[in-house]
C-alpha cells in the first residue's frame, strides 16, 4: 500500500496541475514514425527523421524496446552499438558510450552519459529507474552532448520520450509471467477530458521471487517489488499555445544484488593491520555461476529508493516562424541501498548507501526559421542540485579497521554538495546550397560546486578513538575526537570539524557540422564537437583530508564523419568513424590510505584518445521480415600517466597503454523477425537477438608481475548472449501472445568487477529466463 500511496501522490499532483492556466507544461511530442515509416527523432530540439539527422544516434520505438525485452536502461545494450553498463560496488549503474563514462559510485556525480526524458533531465544515473515506462520511442544520441542538451556531458544522452495522450480514447494492457515467479503487469488510459484538454496515465507493477542462491548453505534472495506510475496533461487553449505537465513516482523494495566473491587479500599488514575474526581467507571464492552468492544470514537487504518527477512544458506561437519555450522540472530522490560488500556467510563488510537528491532545472528557449531553411535557436538554462549521500559501514571488519591497538566497527562516510549550473546557448542552421548545410551550436556553462564531508563516528566513539590516536602519532600532541563528530585529519594530521572544498569551473562547449543530402537517398556527414563534464568529490573513507580533493573537468575533441544510406525500405545503412582527443579524464583510481589500505579513489587522467568505428544495417528482403546487424569497433588508449599511478592492490604503476575500464573493444548484436499470415485474421512471428563483447577490465592494471594473478580478478571476459521470441497477434495487431527467453543458453556473464579493502568482488548478469506475455489494446 505503500508503494501505492506515492504514485497516488504524483498523480495527484499532476491533476492539480493541469488545472491552473499558469502551470508549467510542455507540448506533446511528436509521433515516433512518419506515414513512411520513418522514426521521428527530436535530437536537435525539433521534429525530424532520424535518418536526416547529422550525428550518430540509435533510436528505438517503445514496442520495439518490449519486443527485445528492454525494460531498463542497463538493457541498452542489446540494441545501442558502443552502449555498455556496469553496476558499482554499491549496486548504482553507470552508463558508457564507445567508452567514455564514469564509474565513480558517488551518489552526486555527474555522469558520463546523460539521461533526459522529454529533454528534461535526470541529472544523476541512479535516478533513471523508472525511465522505460509506457514509452513512445527513445534516441541514444552518441559524442559530446552539451552545446542543445542542459547538462554538459563527453559520452552522450539519451533521450526518452514518453507516450503522450491521444485525442481519441485509447487504452492498453500487458501482462507477463516469467521463471522465478516473475508478475510484471503495465497498463494505460489515455483520451480527451475537454474540448481542450487531454490526459494519459500508465502504471506498471513488477513481482518476482528470489533467484540468487547461497553456494554454501543453500539460502535464496533476490526478489523484486518495484512500482512505477507516470501522469501527462495536454492542454491546449488556443493555436499559438501549448501546455503539458507530466508527473512520475517509482517506489522500488527489491534486495540488492549481492555480488560474488573473487579474491580475498589483507592489504594492510604489520602494526596498522586488524587481526580478522573471521576465516576470510578460508571461504571458498564463488563459481561461475549467474545465481550463486553468499551473504550475512539474517540481514535485510530490501533496498528503500523512490522518486518523485515533475515536469512542464509551455510553447507559444509568436508569429512569424518563432516560437517561445519554457522546460521546468522539479525532482525527488531518495535511496537505501544495503550491500553484503565481502560476498561472505561472515558478520562483515556489510554497508547501506543512503542518500537524497533534490533537482530544479529551467530551460527557456527561442526557436524561428526562414522558408530558405535557416533555422536558429537562442536560449538559457539554470540547475540547482542538493545532494547528501552517507555510506554506513556496519560491520566492516577488515585488516584496515583499526589503528594500531584501537579497532572499530562502524563508521559513516558522508558527502554533502549543492551544485548551481548556469548557461546560454545558441544554434544555427545555414544552407551554403542546395542540399549542403551548415550547422553551428555553442553553450557557455558556469558551474559551482560546494562540497562538505568527512569520515563520521557512529556516535559509539570507536573510529573517534582510533582517527584521534593516529592524529596523536602524526602531530606528536595529544588529539581527540567527539563521538559522532568528523574523523578525517586535516593536512597537519589534526583533526578537523567538517572538510569542506568548492569548485567553480566554466567551460565552452561547441559543435560544427557540415551536411550533404544526397536526393532523398541518404545524408553525409561531418562533426567537430567540443564538450566538458563537470569535476567531482568523491566518497571515500579518507583518514586525510588530502584525499578527498575533487577532479577537475573533463574535455573531449570529436572529430566524427559518417553516412546515413537508404535503398529504398528494403535495406538502410547508417555508418561512422571517430577520433576524440581526451583531456583530464575522471577514471576511479586507486590511493593508500594510512588505516584503510588501497582504497578507490578518483584520478584525473590528463592525455588519453579513443577512435574507432560501428555500422548498422537494416536488411528487408522480403514482407515481414527485418533483420538488424550492428558492430562497433572502439580503441581507447591512456597517452599519459596521472599524479602518482597507483594500481588496485597498491602498487605503483604505468598506466600508458591501456584500455579504458569496462570498454570492451568489440560489440555486435543481430536481430532477426519474421512476421507472417498464420490463418484467419491472425498473423505469427519467429524472432530472436544475439548480442556479443570482447573482454575488458573492472579496473587500470599496475601490470606489476607480483601482483599479476592477484589482476587477473579484475577482468571480463568476452560474452554472446542469446534471447529469443514467438508468438501471434491480431492483423491490426490490438492484441499478442507472446513466449520469450532471454540468455537462453545460461551464459555466465559480469557486468561489474571491482577491489574494495580486502575483497576484490564481482555482480553476475541475470541467468536464462522465459516466459509469456499477453498485451491487448482497447480504441
Amino acid at each position: 500500500m505503500k508503494q501505492f500511496s506515492i504514485i497516488a501522490r504524483a498523480l495527484a499532483v499532476a491533476a492539480l496541475a493541469s488545472s491552473s492556466t499558469v502551470a508549467l507544461a510542455r507540448a506533446a511530442e511528436p509521433q515516433a514514425a512518419d506515414d513512411s515509416g520513418d522514426i521521428i527523432v527530436t535530437a536537435q530540439k525539433r521534429a525530424e527523421r532520424l535518418r536526416d539527422v547529422p550525428m550518430s544516434i540509435n533510436a528505438a520505438t517503445g514496442d520495439h524496446l518490449k519486443a527485445l525485452g528492454v525494460t531498463s536502461s542497463e538493457q541498452l545494450e542489446k540494441l545501442v552499438p558502443g552502449f555498455t553498463f556496469q553496476r558499482t560496488v554499491y549496486g548504482l549503474p553507470v552508463f558508457f558510450l564507445r567508452g567514455i563514462g564514469f564509474n565513480d559510485t558517488t551518489l552526486g556525480v555527474s555522469p558520463g552519459v546523460s539521461v533526459y526524458v522529454d529533454q528534461q533531465p535526470l541529472p544523476f544515473s541512479a535516478m533513471t529507474r523508472g525511465t522505460m515506462l509506457d514509452l513512445e520511442r527513445v534516441e541514444v544520441l552518441k559524442g559530446p552532448q552539451g552545446t542543445l542538451f542542459g547538462q554538459n556531458s563527453t559520452g552522450g544522452a539519451i533521450n526518452y520520450i514518453a507516450a503522450k495522450p491521444t485525442d481519441s480514447f485509447k487504452a492498453g494492457i500487458e501482462a507477463s509471467y516469467g521463471r522465478f515467479n516473475e508478475i510484471t503487469g503495465e497498463a494505460f488510459v489515455s483520451g480527451p477530458l475537454t474540448e481542450s484538454l487531454s490526459a494519459r496515465v500508465a502504471v506498471r507493477g513488477e513481482r518476482q521471487d528470489d533467484w540468487q542462491r547461497g553456494y554454501t548453505n543453500g539460502d535464496e534472495i533476490g526478489r523484486r517489488r518495484f512500482v512505477n506510475g507516470r501522469a501527462i496533461v495536454d492542454w491546449h487553449p488556443g493555436s499559438a499555445v501549448r501546455a503539458q505537465v507530466m508527473a512520475t513516482a517509482w517506489h522500488d523494495t527489491s534486495d540488492t544484488q549481492q555480488p560474488q566473491t573473487v579474491a580475498y587479500t589483507p592489504l594492510v599488514t604489520g602494526p596498522m593491520a586488524r587481526p580478522i575474526p573471521f576465516p576470510l581467507e578460508s571461504f571458498p571464492v564463488s563459481p561461475r555461476s549467474p545465481r550463486a552468492a553468499a551473504w550475512d544470514p539474517g540481514a535485510d537487504f530490501a533496498r528503500d529508493d523512490r522518486l518523485y518527477h515533475v515536469a512542464g512544458r509551455i510553447e507559444v506561437d509568436l508569429g512569424g516562424d518563432m516560437t517561445l519555450t519554457s522546460l521546468t522540472s522539479y525532482a525527488d530522490y531518495r535511496q537505501s541501498i544495503p550491500l553484503d560488500l565481502d560476498g561472505t556467510t561472515f558478520a562483515s563488510g556489510r554497508s547501506d548507501d543512503t542518500g537524497r537528491i533534490k533537482t530544479f532545472a529551467q530551460e527557456i528557449r527561442l526557436t524561428g526559421g526562414r522558408p530558405s531553411g535557416l533555422k536558429w535557436m537562442v536560449g538559457g538554462n539554470y540547475q540547482h542540485d542538493k545532494v547528501f549521500e552517507r555510506l554506513v559501514f556496519d560491520p566492516l571488519i577488515t585488516s584496515g579497521t583499526a589503528v594500531g591497538p584501537v579497532p572499530f566497527n562502524a563508521f559513516f562516510v558522508d558527502n554533502d554538495q549543492r551544485i548551481a549550473s548556469k548557461a546560454v546557448f545558441a544554434s544555427v542552421d545555414l544552407p551554403l546550397a542546395d542540399r549542403l548545410v551548415l550547422q553551428g551550436s555553442v553553450r557557455y556553462t558556469d558551474q559551482d560546486r560546494d562540497f562538505a564531508g568527512c569520515v563520521r563516528d557512529t556516535g559509539n566513539g570507536e573510529i573517534a578513538a582510533a582517527l584521534g590516536l593516529l592524529g596523536t602519532i602524526i602531530t606528536g600532541a595529544p588529539q581527540s575526537i567527539p563521538p559522532g563528530g568528523c574523523g578525517t585529519l586535516g593536512a597537519n594530521g589534526a583533526p578537523v570539524p567538517i572538510v569542506t572544498g568548492r569548485l567553480d569551473q566554466d567551460n565552452l562547449s561547441w559543435r560544427a557540422s557540415l551536411n550533404w543530402t544526397l536526393g532523398g537517398q541518404g545524408l553525409l556527414y561531418a562533426n567537430v564537437t567540443k564538450g566538458y563534464k563537470s569535476g567531482s568529490f568523491p566518497t571515500l573513507p579518507a583518514s586525510s583530508a588530502v584525499q578527498l580533493r575533487p577532479v577537475p573537468q573533463e574535455s573531449v575533441l570529436a572529430f566524427e564523419a559518417g553516412a546515413k544510406l537508404g535503398f529504398g525500405r528494403s535495406l538502410q545503412i547508417e555508418a561512422a568513424a571517430f577520433y576524440y582527443r581526451y583531456r583530464d579524464k575522471q577514471l576511479v583510481g586507486f590511493l593508500v590510505d594510512p588505516v584503510f589500505g588501497p582504497l578507490p579513489s578518483l584520478v584525473s587522467i590528463p592525455k588519453n584518445h579513443v577512435q574507432g568505428g560501428e555500422i548498422t544495417a537494416t536488411l528487408r528482403p522480403v514482407t515481414g521480415f527485418v533483420v538488424t546487424a550492428s558492430g562497433t569497433y572502439v580503441d581507447t588508449r591512456i597517452d599519459r600517466n596521472p599524479i602518482n599511478p597507483t594500481g588496485p592492490y597498491g602498487t605503483p604503476s604505468d598506466f600508458v597503454g591501456q584500455r579504458f575500464p569496462y570498454t570492451p573493444r568489440w560489440q555486435g548484436s543481430l536481430d532477426a523477425q519474421y512476421r507472417f499470415p498464420a490463418f484467419a485474421e491472425l498473423y505469427a512471428f519467429l524472432g530472436g537477438t544475439v548480442s556479443a563483447r570482447s573482454g575488458t577490465t573492472g579496473a587500470l592494471l599496475s601490470g606489476d608481475p607480483a601482483v599479476a594473478a592477484l589482476e587477473d580478478g579484475l577482468r571480463i571476459d568476452g560474452y554472446a548472449l542469446v534471447d529469443l521470441r514467438a508468438g501471434i497477434e491480431a492483423a491490426d495487431e490490438r492484441w499478442r501472445l507472446e513466449l520469450w527467453g532471454r540468455n537462453v543458453t545460461n551464459k555466465f556473464y559480469v557486468n561489474g568487477v571491482t577491489r574494495n579493502s580486502d575483497f576484490t568482488t564481482r555482480f553476475a548478469g541475470m541467468p536464462a529466463t522465459y516466459g509469456l506475455t499477453v498485451r491487448y489494446r482497447f480504441d
